[in-house]
């Protein structure tokens, strides 16, 4: 093992945080009192979502990566408030697919970090290319549900989040699929090259900040595995 790969993962100032989160209160109230319910809700649920990291921190004890639930409520706010009450899935048609590209790339790297698990943190002795499978795989299975649930959303209560059916589908699906292929090289990169790739610091820092899941964690780059001759 080499070069150091310390968690470089920007922390948000506070000032900046706290007007995030107050302005999505804001927006849930005064769309409430506006006679706006759907943008009320989207903005409360959004909140609700980003609050289950906290929470779910002081029930286990893991520790997520700095300013990750206020980029999930920055996330949601897009995605519910922004793209179906503010009308931008329709209006800017990458916006969507802007959103389902970020959400696969994060989901990849969880995928890693998972695989990660059974040797605490230490370098696989199975080749990265490995572990980049199962990231992309575990995100593709996450994006999966999400359409069965949109299928499902649409078929009993009417709505219509999947829009042109199976054209949007499918735009989702591929999507996905290239947002979770760069999610894994951006994993595979930093791992055994230390090349910073945006949104890669959030696997280091995960799991720089959980000694008790990641204890063989040495947060240096993982050295290339040497092929042994053939006799």
């Amino acid at each position: 093992m080499t070069q150091a790969t310390d968690p470089d993962t920007p922390r948000l100032p506070r000032p900046l945080r706290s007007a995030i989160w107050g302005s999505a209160a804001l927006l849930a109230g005064l769309s409430l009192l506006a006679g706006h319910p759907l943008v009320a809700l989207g903005a409360a649920g959004a909140m609700a979502l980003a609050a289950l990291l906290p929470l779910y921190t002081r029930v286990s004890g893991i520790v997520m990566p700095r300013g990750l639930a206020t980029g999930i409520l920055v996330y949601c706010l897009c995605a519910f408030g922004l793209g179906e009450a503010g009308g931008l899935y329709a209006a800017v048609p990458v916006w969507d697919m802007a959103l389902h590209f970020v959400a696969s790339a994060v989901l990849a790297l969880a995928g890693v970090a998972l695989a990660l698990l059974p040797t605490a943190g230490a370098a696989p002795r199975t080749a990265g290319w490995i572990l980049g499978l199962l990231g992309v795989g575990f995100a593709a299975l996450v994006g999966a549900c999400w359409e069965l649930f949109e299928f499902s959303i649409d078929a009993i209560f009417g709505t219509n989040a999947q829009r042109s059916g199976l054209p949007d589908t499918m735009g989702d699906v591929a999507v996905n699929i290239m947002g979770a292929s760069y999610g894994a090289l951006a994993a595979q990169r930093r791992l055994w090259r230390g090349t910073r790739l945006p949104l890669s610091g959030l696997l280091v820092e995960f799991c720089a900040r959980n000694e008790i899941i990641y204890g063989a964690w040495s947060g240096r780059r993982f050295a290339p595995r040497i092929r042994k001759p053939r006799p």
